[in-house]
């Protein structure tokens, strides 16, 4: 006996849901990523045939585009993000047709490249084993000093370092600072969110299932709340009068850690049928550079010590202490400064029966951009400019080289006048170090009833950086 007709195509329509809701097969080449060699990745998306859009994800990094569409096969392109230590890079791929999302996750491993620095035997053969790979070997010179390049995986913590001379061997292990880290690849979904119907919230991290009770999940313009304690999926429910919604996703043990912060665009409910409905801008989702924040884009410290060369008598020594707080602007390329500094200068001369002794103390305050104008493995170079007040501090006092003389008591003098600056820096990574060196040309002219001084000049400088 036949099936009805209405029986047979309400089947159809099954089988077909059924095929659109299977999650999409994924490939990447290259399959890890080596932080300064790779500088793409391409992704090929594997759907069913007549399958809508695929939209991807990522917890860092940019895509050439988010979105592709047409074929059985779509083809993404990913960049890595500009860092220098291993992490993971989580990518989400799904297709767009208005359900709720089947999510495909993809998690590359991002290699780290680093110079490691052994001490042994004069002339022994090194290799430095990290994971199940292996660097060298290197012949140590006439010192014991031999340095490995390695290429440093995101779940590594210790290389075994093999020396041999002769037929004597050593295996010891040698710790790897590698910052730990939770990506979380965030994504709404569809775009822009349909007003009446509303759409889904996509999470996707390390873990091949992320209980929503880890997550703490805020939203301004719509109501978010997870259908399911055990599983991080998300309905996302935009609010009559919202015309944007705001979404901040973070891990609930690292409360003052980094966030996945989205943004979407609402499209409203046709009032009536014969209108027209204006689509607004595509959502737009900002990638989550800061859920991985390595290196040059977290909020560091830095020293500085060196010396100023001006004229006459106001060369001297100089440090500086500040924090570099880097911005969502050019992939983080661009960073704000604050810095305290230590200037001093000092004349010891004679004014006929007076010999004349004056120090000068100033105290830079300065507030300063960094822009990273070039990088290449671990070196990096930066241009700064910025400006301030310097707080003067001066004290003059004479003494009598012939009997009888009389000289004035000492003189205290205090002032603050403006100051501002260019600079050059050269950085070279290592782990959470960096060496700085930097070249400064400042202008800072102090004016004062005794005193009359330069405390910029050119200066130049060596120093380190620190990321907590």
């Amino acid at each position: 006996m036949r099936p009805p007709l209405h029986l047979a195509v309400c089947l159809l329509m099954l089988g077909a849901a059924v095929a659109r809701a299977e999650p999409p097969e994924v490939e990447a080449t290259p399959g890890r990523v080596v932080l300064g060699q790779d500088t793409a990745v391409e992704v090929r998306v594997r759907v069913p045939k007549g399958a809508g859009p695929v939209r991807a994800a990522a917890s860092s990094g940019t895509w050439a585009e988010a979105r592709v569409e047409g074929g059985a096969e779509r083809v993404f392109h990913w960049t890595p993000p500009p860092v220098r230590y291993p992490l993971w890079a989580v990518l989400a791929f799904w297709v767009e047709d208005g359900r709720a999302p089947e999510v495909t996750t993809l998690r590359l491993p991002m290699l780290g490249r680093t110079t490691l620095d052994v001490s042994t035997a004069p002339g022994a053969e090194v290799v430095v084993a990290v994971g199940e790979a292996r660097f060298g070997p290197v012949k140590a010179d006439g010192r014991g000093r031999a340095q490995v390049p390695v290429e440093v995986p995101p779940d590594a913590t210790e290389a075994r370092v093999l020396a041999t001379r002769g037929t004597l061997t050593t295996d010891r292990s040698a710790p790897l600072e590698v910052p730990v880290s939770h990506p979380l690849a965030a994504a709404l979904t569809p775009d822009p969110l349909p007003g009446d119907g509303g759409g889904w919230l996509i999470i996707a991290g390390m873990e091949e299932r992320i209980p929503a009770t880890a997550l703490d999940v805020e939203a301004e313009g719509a109501t978010v709340a997870p259908v399911d304690p055990e599983r991080a999926r998300y309905p996302v429910q935009p609010r009559a009068d919202a015309t944007e919604v705001s979404v901040t996703v973070r891990w609930r043990d690292e409360p003052t850690g980094n966030a996945v912060r989205l943004q979407g665009t609402v499209k409203p409910a046709a009032a009536r049928p014969a209108e027209a409905v204006i689509i607004p801008p595509a959502a737009r989702l900002f990638p989550a550079h800061g859920v991985v924040r390595p290196a040059q884009w977290q909020t560091s410290l830095f020293l500085l010590g060196g010396a100023a060369f001006a004229s006459g008598a106001n060369g001297g020594p100089l440090l500086g202490l500040g924090v570099t707080r880097p911005l969502p602007v050019w992939h983080y390329r661009v960073a704000a400064e604050a810095e305290v500094g230590l200037r001093h200068a000092s004349l010891d001369g004679q004014q006929g029966a007076t010999t004349v002794h004056s120090r000068v103390w100033g105290i830079p305050l300065l507030l300063s951009a960094r822009v990273t104008l070039f990088q290449q493995g671990s070196f990096q170079l930066d241009g700064r400019a910025g400006g301030g007040v310097l707080a003067l501090s001066h004290h003059l006092s004479t003494e009598a080289t012939e009997t009888g003389a009389v000289f004035p008591d000492a003189v205290d003098e205090r002032k603050v006048r403006p100051m501002g600056f260019l600079a050059a820096q050269g950085a070279y990574a290592w782990g959470r170090w960096s060496v700085l060196a930097e070249v400064r040309a400042a202008l800072a002219p102090v004016e004062t009833p005794s005193l009359r001084a330069e405390l910029g000049g050119v200066s130049v400088s060596a120093g380190l950086r620190f990321v907590p």
